[in-house]
């Protein structure tokens, strides 16, 4: 449990942490000032990119009718086809796909206005001037071609090395490029323009690899959300439009290549067909010419019903075996291996139609993976690897379903010889007519099969519905996704407030100097007399009689708390030290001298800095007989020795007298206790200016002869490490009844200490 002293002592350390930051207001209004208005001109100068979203749904069209599930052509499953999202994400952000939408929006060249603040790329209906390229060298992608027009005819061009004069429509040609400038309605006269040069491949190649944005928005859904960064909000949303649109394009001519492929098959097998129907008409009608006037009879008919329904089925049979042949026949050629297997129309059997469709599914995969990857890929030669061997199966399974069909052929063979031999007898014109009729409907039912398939498929082409649908059109968000104003200028305003604290802080930390009393306080049993506060004029003397000044009213502080800690005036003789030369050892030394002389007490100055003298100096006091002489002489009367002060009567001066190489020695002679046993009786006080107890220790030899020991400390001056020599001093008692003063207080440590309502730290002298 914390006592009330150890509280206060709290408070005073956590009030005097804070007043190091208050004291110092005027950093953080300048840091602040000047971040808020590096971000106003950043934003100013940066321009802005906006990001442009769209959702798209990718139709999973397993049965490849669309919307014609219910029409009689689709137990073709020639369309079947299982997409994947990832997949088609790969094909939307494909390279050669995005350079079509390029080309497409013409984005060869980019064009721009000039502005103060930032230049502002102009699109569409708003560019000024068309450029129409011949030829260009990878060089002339580097360049800055600026245009300022000079009239309605004729405009300034400026390059890195070229300023001609052209006219609209002339054709500009130097040694890397050539092309046209046409002007547009935007144009205006007076404004200055500047376009440069975009190589396609390497826009197309930046929108691929991050640009251009192709993200899920659920797992295992089909809807994707597409998002691309422009500066121009128009550009973006033209641009996922057109890409939309081609994307939809290609995937649709992909997926009428089987459709193509089965009609051309159907066709030849039309061809061949209806050639063979018109043989058998003209041969029935040829039959029934000749034998118009032989009457036939009924004997037999059901016989006959039978060989006729037989030899149908016969002619089927053959039909699906030439069908076979036919697809065997493509399949054997090389040069379709990765082509679509046309559709098997009448084979109704299930694997081979599964087989196919999975063949066709792999092929479409391969070929949307080709265009992203080279051939040399192991994606892509995994997928050639599965179409062989897809390719292989179904040969396989076309094998033996020709084997099926030979003896189903053979079969029906002899059934139909067999009621032949039954009809035999029938009469022969009867025969010949029913056998013709019966060929003829086969033919003709044939071909009435074959042509609606044609025409349900050639529907199919002109009605494929779009793989990739739009659900949210392409549109910006309100404000730019970069530069982000509201976050750039709180984070200014916290930079703003976070560097000068820190930079604060450091200084605090890192200083080597003294610059608060936490330093000190933090010595169990050290005692600080008081502080003064920082003066200015070169005279030393700051306390006169009458001064109000804060400086002398802090003098009278240090003397008030001289009598509260000695209330008998015991202490007579006041040693003053500190730990390196100018701290302020003479200065302080001379005024409290002053202080205590304003009292009417009789005070005498001894300056026993024996190395380097400078109290009499500084006073201006001509230098006379002083304690070297005494102490070196011993016929030297004391008297000789002693000056008075011109501007305080009640203060005598005891000068140092010449300088001694032996001070270590003369601090020690015998006639020292004498010297100060006969100032005691004379004087009231006697307030001993020594060297500096850091680099000589003359004042611990006359710390025996002293009633209290000063010891200077001065803020940003002093270095903390020299502290240590003050620790070592308190714990051992070398000098007595130790107590310390901070000197030179400044604006900056005036939270150390103020006296009264004075603010003597924003007071100069």
């Amino acid at each position: 449990m914390l006592t009330l002293q150890e509280n206060k002592s709290k408070l005073l350390e956590y009030r005097e942490s804070v007043m190091v930051y208050l004291n110092r207001w005027h950093w953080f209004l300048i840091c602040l000032v000047l971040s808020l208005v590096s971000v106003w001109v950043y934003v100013r100068t940066t321009t802005p990119i906006y990001r442009i979203n769209s959702t798209v749904l990718i139709r999973d069209d397993k049965k490849g009718d669309g919307i014609l599930k219910a029409t009689a052509f689709s137990d073709l499953n020639m369309f079947q086809e299982t997409k994947t999202t990832d997949n088609e994400i790969e094909v939307l952000r494909s390279k050669d796909l995005i350079y079509k939408v390029l080309i497409n929006l013409k984005q060869d060249v980019s064009y721009y206005k000039k502005q103060i603040w930032r230049d502002r790329e102009l699109y569409g209906e708003a560019v000024p001037f068309v450029i129409t390229t011949q030829r260009l060298s990878p060089a002339a992608y580097l360049l800055k071609f600026t245009i300022t027009p000079n009239n309605n005819n004729t405009f300034t061009l400026e390059t890195d090395d070229v300023r001609q004069i052209y006219k609209y429509g002339q054709l500009v040609n130097h040694e890397g490029y050539a092309f046209t400038l046409t002007k547009t309605s935007s144009l205006v006269n007076g404004k200055t323009y500047w376009f440069k040069f975009n190589n396609l491949q390497h826009m197309a190649a930046a929108y691929s690899a991050g640009k251009l944005q192709i993200t899920p928005t659920i797992k295992d859904a089909n809807t994707v959300l597409l998002n691309v960064t422009d500066p121009v909000i128009e550009r973006g949303v033209d641009f996922l439009n057109r890409l939309i649109a081609l994307y939809n394009e290609e995937n649709n001519h992909k997926k009428n290549i089987a459709a193509i492929n089965t009609i051309a098959l159907i066709d030849d097998r039309l061809k061949l067909i209806g050639n063979n129907l018109t043989d058998v008409e003209d041969n029935v009608e040829a039959f029934k010419k000749a034998n118009s006037d032989i009457e036939t009879n009924d004997i037999n008919n059901v016989n006959l019903a039978k060989s006729a329904e037989y030899n149908q089925a016969l002619q089927e049979s053959k039909l699906q075996l030439a069908q076979v042949d036919a697809i065997i026949a493509y399949m054997n050629d090389s040069q379709n291996l990765y082509k679509s297997i046309p559709s098997t129309m009448g084979l109704r059997d299930e694997t081979l139609n599964s087989l196919i469709s999975r063949f066709n599914n792999l092929q479409l995969e391969r070929s949307n993976m080709l265009n992203n990857a080279e051939v040399g890929n192991r994606l892509v030669e995994d997928l050639s690897k599965q179409l062989m061997a897809l390719h292989a199966n179904i040969k396989e399974n076309l094998n033996n379903i020709r084997q099926g069909i030979v003896i189903s052929r053979d079969n029906l063979s002899s059934s139909v010889s067999r009621y032949n031999d039954k009809v035999r007898t029938a009469p022969v014109v009867e025969r010949g007519i029913l056998q013709r009729t019966r060929e003829q409907g086969v033919k003709s039912t044939l071909y009435q099969y074959l042509l609606q398939k044609r025409e349900e498929t050639a529907l199919s082409l002109s009605s494929v519905v779009p793989a990739a649908q739009i659900i949210d059109s392409p549109d910006a968000a309100g404000t730019a996704e970069f530069p982000k104003t509201t976050l750039l200028f709180l984070l200014g305003g916290m930079m703003g407030l976070v560097v000068p604290g820190m930079l604060i802080y450091a200084q605090d930390k890192l200083s080597i100097k003294v610059n608060d009393r936490l330093s000190v306080q933090q010595f169990t049993g050290v005692k600080v007399l008081g502080e003064l506060c920082h003066y200015g004029d070169k005279y030393p003397v700051a306390v006169q009689s009458g001064s109000t000044t804060t400086i002398s009213e802090l003098f009278r502080y240090i003397r008030s708390n001289l009598k509260m800690i000695d209330p008998r005036d015991t202490n007579k003789v006041m040693l003053v030290t500190s730990c390196t030369k100018g701290e302020g050892k003479t200065f302080f030394s001379i005024n409290l001298a002053m202080t205590l002389a304003l009292q009417g007490k009789k005070v005498l100055l001894m300056e026993f800095d024996l190395r380097k003298p400078d109290l009499l100096q500084r006073l201006g006091m001509c230098q006379q007989k002083g304690i070297t002489d005494f102490l070196s002489d011993d016929r030297m009367p004391l008297a000789e020795c002693i000056q008075p002060l011109d501007r305080a009567p009640n203060v005598h001066v005891l000068g140092c007298g010449q300088a001694s190489l032996d001070a270590g020695e003369l601090v020690t002679n015998s006639r020292v206790p004498m010297l100060f046993n006969d100032l005691r009786d004379q004087y009231d006080y006697l307030i001993i200016d020594t060297s500096p107890i850091g680099a000589v220790a003359d004042a611990f030899s006359l710390t025996k002869y002293a009633d209290l020991s000063i010891y200077l400390i001065r803020y940003n001056y002093t270095n903390a490490q020299q502290l240590e020599i003050l620790k070592d001093i308190n714990e051992n008692n070398k000098l007595k009844n130790l107590m310390v003063v901070f000197n030179d207080a400044k604006k900056s440590t005036r939270h150390a200490y103020a006296y009264g309502s004075y603010g003597y730290a924003t007071e100069r002298h």
